[in-house]
């Protein structure tokens, strides 16, 4: 994916790419304010002190750009990273990423060598991932691994109970048990119960390592949404993910101190006049009742932008609300601009996620929209969509 850099803000190097004329031929792009993301890694630092901020950089950062925004994080003084899995965690080292970084998912025994060549932490989720690895012919003395606890989500690490003898086996190959871990499934919702017990299970098992005195330097439990009501001076970190980014973590609890990082922008392709009887885009779900204007815009569901949004989106031109209508297609869809003051033009700005004028759009009402979350709306934006870096 083209990356550009507008600014070295921060101490950021700037990077030597193709011109912004070349590849904003469309004036589609997606804007990463650094300094927005700072802010964000500020406020939640001040609030979960002791505890330090682990930021989550999966999937290319969310959308927002994965190198750009890990070099932010250290600048800001994050002293680890944490992603999916292994292939971006070696993207990072090619960058001349050094701080320790946390791999959370499944890999395959023959990535052993890589990850400790790297000095990757890789995740251990089961005894059979365990056996599988002891069963390798790879060297697996010095290989830094986290431990995953599965307390209720059900969906990787080993029961609380098998803690201590894996801790054991793990210890017995020559590995270096660097942190335990585990995830609250349920963090966003206003009833605290199921994650209280979440706390006290995952709690239960620092009581235990401690107790035989092989309780690791990292201990983390909580994500963003998780941070600032079950976070504990025991627990070493807090992952940021969605929050860093500035996007409200859960749809009860809204923070007025976020930030959004991301603003998605492009352009007017064409303005025209449609009259009464007329139908837009595939299909033809939208019939005009009326003479209309209508503006094409150069975006589609293979720049991430949903069909899901079909009839029901809107963007921003001139500071104004202008909806969908007809069908998102791959690479355009159209808007009526019919009741705009003054009709726009070709080259004229529209927004599609983010302020213009007094009015902004948000990931969350996109995501509202079409029935999803906030997360999959920016990591839904694709490749051939140019992050500017200011």
């Amino acid at each position: 994916m083209p990356q550009i850099r507008e600014s070295t803000e921060g101490g950021i190097k700037s990077a030597k790419t193709r011109s912004l004329s070349t590849m904003l031929s469309r004036k589609t792009f997606a804007e990463v304010s650094l300094s927005s993301y700072r802010h964000n890694l500020r406020h939640f630092t001040e609030r979960i002190r002791p505890s330090r901020i682990m930021a989550v950089v999966k999937s290319n950062a969310y959308g927002h750009g994965m190198v750009e925004i890990s070099e932010a994080s250290i600048t800001e003084g994050i002293d680890c990273l944490a992603v999916a899995f292994i292939e971006e965690a070696l993207e990072l080292r090619k960058k001349n990423i050094a701080v320790p970084i946390i791999v959370f998912n499944y890999f395959e025994p023959a990535y052993v060598r890589s990850a400790k060549t790297a000095g990757l932490s890789l995740t251990i989720s089961s005894n059979e991932q365990l056996q599988e690895l002891k069963a390798s012919s790879e060297d697996l003395k010095g290989l830094k691994v986290h431990l995953k606890i599965d307390t209720g989500m059900k969906r990787l690490g080993i029961r609380p109970e098998d803690a201590v003898s894996i801790v054991r086996d793990i210890d017995h190959q020559g590995m270096l048990l660097e942190g335990v871990y585990s995830h609250l499934s349920c963090a966003d919702e206003e009833d605290e119960a199921f994650s209280l017990l979440q706390q006290k299970a995952f709690d239960a098992v620092l009581d235990e390592l401690e107790n035989v005195n092989i309780l690791p330097e990292y201990r983390h439990l909580c994500n963003s949404a998780g941070a600032f009501r079950f976070n504990s001076e025991r627990y070493s970190h807090v992952r940021l993910g969605i929050a860093g980014y500035g996007l409200q973590p859960s749809a009860r609890f809204f923070d007025p101190n976020l930030r959004p990082v991301l603003r998605w922008k492009t352009a007017v392709s064409m303005v025209k006049s449609i009259f009464a009887g007329e139908r837009v885009s595939y299909g033809g779900t939208f019939t005009a009742d009326r003479t209309m204007r209508v503006a094409t815009i150069p975006v589609g569901y293979g720049d991430g932008y949903s069909r899901l949004l079909s009839n029901s989106g809107e963007v921003l031109i001139s500071g104004v609300r202008c909806r969908v209508i007809g069908r998102v297609c791959m690479d355009q869809f159209v808007v009526d601009v019919t009741d705009l003051k003054e009709s726009p033009s070709i080259g004229s700005e529209a927004v599609l996620i983010g302020e213009q004028g007094e009015d902004k759009i948000t990931a969350e009402e996109m995501a509202e929209k079409i029935g999803t979350i906030n997360y999959e709306v920016t990591c839904s934006i694709s490749g051939r969509v140019p992050r500017v870096f200011l």
